[in-house]
């Protein structure tokens, strides 16, 4: 499956029957090589803050289902391409020699055959779950607890299918390719790998999403017009995604066999395989943009985190300029409440003046009868309404 270490990216091989020799002469002639490096570094990017989101928008329990914890691991298997064999398959594309030694030799090949067994066996996993629950509603829903026990059977399966990879990867002088026993046993594990990790999966993968699309178009229930809709929402979907798994990936598997089978290795040919290396990778970027195009609670749990995301880069860039900024913020907060005290303090010293210049007037209209009078009648007041009286008196003057 991943021959193209060792004949696609055999880089030494092509160059000594259609380039010169030297390393120095053939680099020139690879003239796609930094489109190259500009193709894979957007799906490299694309596919990884894709996936990273389609991981953690199953955190959301309003985003926790069976399908989508499938969907999820079909997220982790693409974010394993996105990272690690993308940039180390275009650094040796570029360079023409495996500059990374034995044990990458054989870990990234080994690491690719895991991430396509795996969501090969996801893509299985997501239709035979959607055919249970949609052809049969009447049978016991897969839970949670089952699907965490389908996917670790898939993953386990996954680390034990490309083990041949490991035992046959080679790495000498700069080098790293596949060295099979005898030439037939190369070929037949190419087209053992073509057979069961694509041909029969979509096969059946095909099979249960027309039994299911037959059984959404038959059924004739009105009371159910709107789950009926939500459905062929989420099938459509996930039929998407299947169709661009069988376009990514099936110029590799044309190319490989191909090759194996007695090829000639040309400028054209070597140039396709690279193409096809490409096209396999933006498999693995293009279904977080499937999810964010036709299904609504994943377009909303994207924006949703991407908008924490934003929010929390800006606020950590509010930060970045120490205690000034934070003071700033502060002395804001407590000059409002300043000036909001202040405004009640004058509220209440226009109150205050106002009785003032009331309790003066009628103090200095009693004037004009004598003090004797003006006494007489403070002594009639109340003691509370005396002392205010007298307390007043400074503030008058």
């Amino acid at each position: 499956m991943t021959e193209y270490f060792s004949q696609n990216g055999n880089f030494s091989n092509v160059t000594s029957t259609i380039l010169p020799t030297s390393q120095h002469q053939a680099a020139p002639q690879d003239k796609l090589a930094w489109p190259r490096v500009v193709f894979y570094g957007v799906i490299g990017i694309v596919g990884s803050i894709g996936n990273v989101l389609v991981i953690l928008a199953y955190r959301n329990p309003r985003m926790r289902s069976v399908t989508n914890l499938f969907i999820a691991n079909l997220g982790v298997a693409d974010l394993t391409v996105t990272l690690i064999n993308v940039p180390i398959t275009v650094t040796y594309s570029v360079l023409q020699y495996w500059p990374f030694g034995e044990f990458l030799c054989k870990a990234i090949p080994f690491l690719l055959g895991v991430s396509l067994f795996s969501s090969v066996g996801t893509l299985i996993a997501i239709a035979a779950d959607r055919y249970r629950a949609i052809v049969h509603p009447l049978l016991p829903r897969i839970r949670t607890r089952h699907a965490i026990m389908i996917i670790a059977a898939i993953w386990i399966a996954a680390f034990i299918y490309p083990i041949p990879l490991i035992i046959y990867q080679h790495f000498t002088k700069g080098r790293c390719e596949e060295k099979w026993p005898t030439e037939k046993a190369q070929r037949i594990f190419t087209v053992v790998v073509f057979v069961a990790l694509y041909l029969i999966p979509l096969i059946a993968i095909s099979v249960l999403y027309f039994l299911i699309c037959h059984n959404l178009n038959t059924s004739q229930s009105s009371t159910q017009e709107g789950a009926r809709r939500a459905k062929k929402s989420v099938i459509r979907m996930l039929v998407v995604v299947v169709v661009l798994f069988t376009v990514c990936w099936l110029p590799y598997h044309v190319m490989m066999i191909y090759d194996n089978f007695g090829g000639q290795m040309t400028v054209t040919v070597f140039q396709l395989i690279m193409f096809s290396m490409w096209l396999s990778f933006a498999n693995s970027c293009c279904n977080p943009i499937v999810y964010a195009v036709l299904n609504r609670n994943y377009r909303k749990e994207f924006a949703r985190l991407l908008r924490c995301q934003a929010l929390k880069a800006y606020r950590n860039s509010d930060s970045q300029y120490g205690k000034d900024r934070r003071f700033s913020s502060e002395t804001k907060t407590s000059y409002k409440i300043t000036k909001l005290s202040l405004k009640r303090k004058n509220i209440v010293n226009e109150d205050l003046s106002m009785e003032n210049k009331a309790m003066a007037n009628s103090v200095q209209g009693n004037s004009s009868s004598g003090n004797s009078s003006q006494g007489a009648r403070e002594e009639k007041l109340p003691k509370k309404q005396r002392s205010k009286v007298k307390k007043t008196k400074p503030i008058m003057i």
